[in-house]
């Protein structure tokens, strides 16, 4: 199911492209490695500095832990794909060579493959957890109700993963080596058979899991718990229009900036994860289509996916202060390994906004 191992390198040369979709994934092919090692060099030490960040005494709270945990989902899918571009589309070009497909880069392949299935469920469910919890919390502001709290949300996060890999054990199941027939030590991952009349009901199993609780179940979810929230925030600002004074007009702009963050980073998820919902889809109902059609979209896919990964610390860099202000103190100790004016200043400022929340 997973992207990784559907592209275009497993339909056969280049040089006579069959048609106009065709031609266009040969030649991202030749892009691919370059740009997607690029985007995952961006990635991983911001997921790490976004980890770091989330996770300091100020910016503990619900929200920030799971963003956490999505920074670190994002993070292992990164740090696996760099080895996956380099020798896959760097080193070696489309043609399956003994030396490209070893024994031990073909299991290398298994596993990128299923980590990868696994960390982009789990970072789907994350962003559907947030979504809920961001609405719940929006949504009793100035009613009393009580919210989810951290040590909660630290469990909600856990549970996420461990589910995730549970639902992903038919997947892990049915990931299997072998030599390619008449070839010179040429290794492969099983074909999957999705789509076609005699799928075994193991891979039947793990398709529609994947696709319905790894993909579209998730984007719905996540889609309307996202317009709720922006509802949600709607109704909030109308409520506190008749509340007099700087200071609860200062915490509604925080609390907007920290609701527009997360609809932004909703919406990545949408736009990364909903194309390759529906092609999978199609896959299941249309012979044929997966092995070709989707194969030639995988990578496209594959980097569409990576850009999300590596977009967060972008926004919350836009976004929220506090965590520039902390960005920037860790900078100054870095730099300077110690306390310069600058970095006085922020601890100055940081003291100040310390009840900001991301």
């Amino acid at each position: 199911m997973n992207n990784t191992t559907s592209n275009v390198s497993n339909l056969g040369q280049c040089d006579k492209p069959i048609n106009d979709l065709y031609a266009y994934a040969c030649i991202y092919f030749t892009l691919h490695g370059y740009l997607s090692l690029a985007i995952c060099c961006f990635g991983v030490p911001t997921n790490l500095v976004n980890i770091i960040i989330l996770t300091r005494k100020s910016m503990r709270n619900p929200i920030n832990n799971i963003l956490t945990g999505i920074a670190i989902s994002d993070a292992i899918t990164m740090m696996s794909y760099i080895p996956f571009a380099i020798h896959f589309y760097i080193q070696h070009g489309l043609e399956r060579t003994p030396a490209k497909y070893t024994f031990e880069w073909t299991w290398f392949l298994a596993l990128h493959f299923n980590l990868s299935v696994t960390t982009h469920m789990i970072s789907i469910w994350l962003g559907v957890c947030m979504s809920i919890v961001r609405y719940i919390y929006i949504k009793s502001m100035g009613i009393g109700k009580i919210n989810i709290d951290q040590a909660k949300s630290v469990i909600l996060v856990v549970m996420v993963f461990l589910i995730s890999i549970l639902f992903c054990i038919p997947n892990y199941y049915i990931t299997k080596v072998r030599i390619t027939a008449g070839s010179d030590n040429v290794y492969m991952l099983e074909n999957l058979r999705l789509g076609e009349k005699d799928m075994p009901w193991i891979e039947a199993l793990a398709a529609w899991i994947f696709i319905l609780l790894g993909k579209i179940g998730p984007c719905i979810l996540i889609t309307i718990s996202g317009s709720l929230l922006l509802y949600t925030l709607h109704v909030s600002q109308e409520r506190t229009k008749a509340l007099k004074g700087a200071r609860v007009e200062e915490r509604m702009r925080t609390h907007r900036r920290t609701t527009i963050m997360l609809l932004a980073i909703i919406c990545m998820f949408i736009v990364a994860e909903l194309p390759q919902s529906i092609l999978l889809l199609i896959g299941i109902f249309k012979e044929n289509f997966f092995k070709v059609e989707y194969a030639l979209l995988g990578d496209t896919i594959d980097i569409l996916a990576l850009i999300n990964n590596a977009t967060n610390f972008i926004m919350y860099c836009a976004m929220s202060r506090q965590f520039r202000d902390i960005l920037f103190e860790m900078t100054c100790k870095y730099l300077h390994n110690g306390e310069d004016a600058s970095y006085s200043h922020v601890k100055a400022v940081q003291t100040k906004t310390s009840h900001v929340h991301v």
